[in-house]
């Protein structure tokens, strides 16, 4: 068993995890994802995993995101999804 370190919680202390990235997306005719330049480094989409679309708080603050999860040349997949308010393009690990 951990001791109790009695010291309190604090809120300072929290960070958000897995934040999106904005990336440019290169997409093919069918507006699917064919590279993604993240960081000033291109890498290839080889394959589409899944598509998804969120409509949401529509009675607030709009949200209106298409998701897409691709795997990477080298083996990698992450998650691009587009906002549709703005049109940018965003990253985040699955």
């Amino acid at each position: 068993m951990v001791a109790h370190s009695r010291t309190s919680l604090r809120v300072d202390r929290l960070r958000p995890l897995n934040l999106p990235r904005p990336v440019d997306i290169e997409l093919d005719h069918h507006t699917l994802p064919t590279a993604v330049t993240s960081e000033g480094r291109r890498k290839v989409v080889e394959s589409v995993r899944e598509i998804w679309q969120v409509d949401d708080e529509w009675w607030r603050d709009r949200l209106a995101r298409r998701y897409v999860e691709v795997v990477l040349a080298g083996g990698g997949h992450v998650v691009l999804y587009e906002d549709q308010m703005t049109g940018k393009w965003f990253m985040q690990d699955p």
